[in-house]
């Protein structure tokens, strides 16, 4: 294959993948996997002390995960100003959701940021965001395990376990420190409390991302346990990585029908995949809200310069 059939290739695919969500969307509305209905519930019918909590914890949520890869950026010793870091981020998880799977909200992260420091730290923030995609993982993977898991007694063991894995990580790492030296520009201010650390920030992340689901199940009328609703919006988030479709877009959905019916024993879906679009679309209005908000603070303030 010559370069111009492979450019060909590339293009074909990215068309498919773009086209691909909106195929998917006609599946799951055809059969009421999802509804629009509902969704109009919350802001005609819903409560307003619930409604109030949805986009209180909607934007907690999206901080939470600007904080998690500024904390990335922190153990990378990647010193920059919070409000442009947020800026930054709420723009990449607003308009660059719309790129198959997660890496072009990566892609235009680092781009950004990089522009912003005249020592053009590129490889730092690679690192920073490989760093920040393992342990968001591995805190999905530990809140499944916590909700899975019956006894409290388990669920202190393993949470112990987790953190005595981190330690032995961290004294390893140091280590192979001391042994190369030359490794230490990969692991840069990795030891126990940073790790434990980030890991805490991220488990906080998806702690906050359960209870947003839960309320939003709630406030349609699908009031599912917080259980469920997490282990299926976890299960979602892990599906929503492969780069099928822009950041999960249709494929999270699904999943998200499937696990809550098989937990449930539902014999139809009832639009249960409504919960997970409403989330997705609170979501991206939380994102683009915190941008143009930033905005309109740094516009005040060179206005006030000039005045």
């Amino acid at each position: 294959m010559n370069k111009k059939d492979f450019i060909t290739s590339l293009n074909k695919l990215k068309i498919i993948k773009i086209l691909l969500p909106f195929f998917l969307f006609a599946f799951l509305y055809k059969y009421s996997y999802i509804s629009f209905d509902p969704i109009k519930t919350i802001f005609y019918y819903g409560k307003i002390k619930l409604i109030i909590l949805i986009f209180f914890l909607s934007l907690a949520c999206s901080f939470s995960l600007y904080f998690r890869f500024s904390y990335c950026l922190y153990i990378y010793k990647i010193r920059l100003n919070k409000l442009k870091s947020f800026e930054i981020s709420s723009q990449a998880y607003s308009f660059a959701s719309f790129i198959p799977g997660q890496l072009g909200i990566d892609a235009l992260r680092i781009g950004k940021l990089r522009k912003l420091d005249l020592t053009k730290f590129k490889t730092n923030l690679i690192k920073s965001t490989i760093l920040e995609k393992i342990f968001a993982l591995l805190s999905q993977i530990f809140i499944l395990f916590i909700f899975i898991l019956n006894d409290n007694i388990d669920r202190f063991v393993f949470f112990i376990s987790v953190f005595i894995f981190f330690y032995l990580i961290s004294f390893l790492i140091k280590k192979v420190e001391n042994k190369f030296s030359s490794i230490k520009k990969f692991t840069g201010n990795i030891n126990f409390y940073n790790i434990s650390r980030l890991f805490l920030i991220c488990i906080l992340a998806n702690v906050i991302s359960c209870y947003l689901i839960k309320s939003i199940a709630v406030t349609l009328d699908m009031n599912y346990s917080l259980k469920v609703m997490s282990i299926s919006s976890i299960l979602s988030n892990i599906a929503g990585i492969i780069p099928i479709s822009p950041n999960g877009l249709g494929v999270s959905e699904f999943v998200f029908s499937e696990v809550t019916q098989n937990f449930e024993n539902l014999n139809s879906n009832n639009s249960i995949a409504t919960i997970y679009l409403a989330y997705r679309i609170l979501n991206l209005f939380s994102h683009f809200a915190i941008y143009y908000f930033i905005k309109l603070i740094n516009f005040s303030k060179q206005r006030l310069i000039i005045n």
